[in-house]
């Protein structure tokens, strides 16, 4: 009976061995064929005409980095945290097989931290040398947690949450196009990213309509749009006055409305000492003046304060080029906020939702527009009340 059972296991055993290695072996035949990947298609994981729109992170030397830098090439994002053992050495070995393997070409590549309160651009430095990561090559990049989310899911589409972020790469054409979505680990879909990134290298960039040029000979001095009122709005109007610039549309569920959060807050503090702003929408077809009535109230928006405004796309979109050098498409836009002098030219521009920037914001809009008017009073006061060292010394 002992004998009968041995060798039942035995067969047992060798039958069960001999599958698996027909599994092996058809699977390692089966990943090591590329997947067919037809850019002209739609890729399930990537939406219809996705463009990853503009953003701007800090760098590993603490500098704004803007993905404007990247138009005409062709570049791989990603997301990873730097304190992640296994998963995120993983996906960055692979971003470095690519950077090697497409050195000297246009192809550059950013990977996105999702843990920015650890991964300060010093210790981004340091992983980056991890990787022996060229900077004028591949960005490592921080910034504020809820902009990075944005970035991740409404521009890449790719899930994300702090300490937890996809493991994949996603590849953008010479023109801002997202073209493909891919499992970085996985050696078929790595095959396939490096096959469209070849396939992108052959494209030329689209031609740039009129709004994408600007001519630094013919900057644009004023621009005419529509008020939420239905009346004309001439920026001319603002002469005299410092302001705030910036575009948003109605139906953005995130980043639009932290900027607008922001520009209220900015109306509470400075509107007193002459501060003007206005928000130019990028969806002029849903954003009519009714529609930007109901959307100013839930800011509290002063009418003669804060201008909501509409008009032409393709107006709108040279306004963004010619008046603010910022490139604007239907509902994408640059989440900056745009300060103008009393001369109607752009002064400087400063990220809506980055702390430090909106620190920065307001240490300027404090020097040029004065202390708050109740710090001035008391300061008048105080200086009534003390006297002065001369007359101090008269009385002696």
């Amino acid at each position: 009976m002992n004998k009968t059972f041995a060798f039942f296991l035995a067969t047992l055993f060798v039958l069960v061995g001999g599958m698996i290695v027909w599994y092996a072996a058809n699977g390692a035949s089966r990943s090591s064929d590329v997947p067919d990947f037809d850019s002209g298609k739609r890729n399930v994981t990537v939406p219809e005409d996705a463009y990853v729109g503009e953003f701007t992170l800090t760098d590993t030397q603490g500098e704004a980095f803007n993905s404007q830098e990247l138009d005409g090439d062709v570049w791989v994002g990603s997301f990873f945290f730097s304190t992640c053992p296994s998963i995120c050495r993983l996906l960055n070995q692979k971003v470095s097989e690519l950077a090697d393997e497409f050195k000297g070409d246009d192809v550059k590549f950013v990977s996105i931290t999702c843990d920015p309160a650890t991964d300060t651009p010093e210790v981004l430095a340091k992983y980056a040398q991890m990787f022996k990561a060229d900077p004028a090559q591949w960005k490592f990049l921080t910034g504020d947690v809820a902009e990075i989310q944005e970035i991740s899911e409404k521009q890449f589409h790719v899930g994300f949450a702090k300490q937890t972020h996809s493991e994949r790469m996603v590849v953008i054409d010479r023109n801002g196009k997202l073209r493909g979505s891919f499992l970085a680990t996985q050696n078929p879909d790595f095959k396939a990213a490096r096959k469209l990134i070849k396939e992108l290298l052959k494209e030329e960039p689209a031609e740039k309509t009129s709004a994408e040029k600007k001519s630094p000979a013919e900057p644009m001095t004023s621009f005419t749009l529509t008020e939420r009122n239905g009346e004309e709005f001439d920026s001319k109007s603002l002469e005299g006055d410092y302001w705030l610039g910036s575009f948003f549309f109605t139906t953005c569920p995130s980043t639009c409305t932290l900027l607008n959060l922001e520009n209220a807050r900015l109306q509470a503090e400075y509107a007193d000492r002459g501060l003007k702003i206005v928000s130019i929408t990028v969806d002029p077809s849903n954003d009519t003046p009714n529609v930007l009535t109901g959307y100013a109230e839930r800011f509290g928006a002063k009418p003669d304060v804060w201008y909501f405004l509409t008009g032409e796309l393709k107006y709108i979109e040279e306004i963004g080029v010619n008046y603010f050098d910022a490139v604007v498409k239907p509902q994408a836009h640059s989440e900056q906020l745009y300060l103008v002098g009393p001369d109607g030219k752009v002064i400087d521009s400063y990220i809506a939702i980055n702390p430090t920037q909106k620190r920065l914001l307001r240490e300027k809009l404090d020097e040029l527009l004065g202390p708050k008017q109740e710090d001035a009073s008391a300061k008048a006061d105080e200086a009534e009340a003390s006297p002065t060292a001369e007359t101090t010394a008269t009385e002696e």
